[in-house]
């Protein structure tokens, strides 16, 4: 086998006349830190950081509300809004009012639905038991080293027509096989 051999390259060189090249004393000391106040946070940084304080402390006190929000836009809801005695539209919970008002007939309820939300099922779902592992089957009998040029043609061939799934035909590799001289290697 043949061992290709690269030059080295360069180490960079500072110079001494002040231009470029690490300079002594340079840069923050090493062991200062924001929280031992060796350093500063900028401004658009520190206002970032309050803001988004001040979101997780107001989302922390409405935790409970908005997790119910959200299993309900993931279960979808269904709304009926019946007529009621005076003839004005009232939203129905009882269900034996329900079945009253179902059994009068089509002008006496309305029904409003809105769907599930599958997006937000599946959003639920990774947070619950994680997301599910995205994995391809490949069938891999031997390593194209270990192949023929015949036999690397025919397996790119049936790759090639399995890309186009039925769309126009697949164009014929072309396999060039290169004669490797140690030779040229070492030059």
């Amino acid at each position: 086998m043949a061992t290709l051999k690269l030059p080295r390259l360069a180490a960079p060189v500072a110079s001494g006349d002040g231009h470029g090249g690490a300079r002594a004393g340079a840069g923050r000391p090493k062991g200062t830190t924001v929280a031992s106040g060796g350093c500063r946070v900028s401004r658009p940084t520190a206002e970032r950081a309050e803001l988004l304080h001040l979101w997780r402390s107001e989302v922390a006190k409405q935790f409970g509300t908005l997790v119910q929000a959200q299993l309900s836009a993931a279960q979808g809801v269904t709304h009926m809004v019946a007529r009621d005695d005076a003839g004005r539209w009232t939203t129905v919970t009882d269900p034996d009012v329900m079945v009253e008002r179902l059994n009068a007939g089509e002008e006496a309820y309305q029904l409003s639905a809105v769907a599930p939300n599958a997006t937000l099922i599946g959003q639920i779902m990774d947070r619950l038991f994680g997301q599910a592992r995205q994995t391809i089957d490949v069938d891999v009998s031997a390593e194209p080293s270990q192949l023929s040029d015949v036999e690397l043609s025919a397996s790119l061939t049936g790759l090639l027509e399995k890309l186009s799934a039925g769309g126009a035909p697949a164009p014929e590799p072309v396999v060039t096989v290169l004669d490797t001289n140690e030779a040229e290697w070492q030059s």
